[in-house]
């Protein structure tokens, strides 16, 4: 028996539940367990950066372009703002 670092979890699922996630653990090559480990891990620490990634912010970075920048975003290349009760004269 493998010496395994941990904690065994008991659950009830439904079959089709416990059959889906293997199939879905299959797919991506990864056990049962570690499907389970991944799902959990991200919902208690949220999702994770994809392969690879690595996450340039620090903690006392300031809020992204998206979150200071006023609305409407456009290029200065782009279509220009039209507002939604500006008529086209098209009557």
């Amino acid at each position: 028996m493998v010496n395994r670092k941990g904690v065994f979890i008991g659950a009830y699922v439904p079959l089709e539940l416990k059959e889906s996630l293997r199939r879905r653990a299959a797919a991506e090559h990864r056990t049962l367990s570690q499907e389970i480990t991944r799902i959990l891990t991200e919902a208690v620490h949220g999702r994770a950066l994809a392969p690879g990634s690595i996450d340039r912010r620090n903690v006392n970075s300031g809020p992204r372009r998206r979150d200071s920048d006023p609305l409407p975003r456009r290029r200065s290349y782009d279509v220009p703002y039209v507002p939604p009760d500006a008529s086209t004269g098209d009557d």
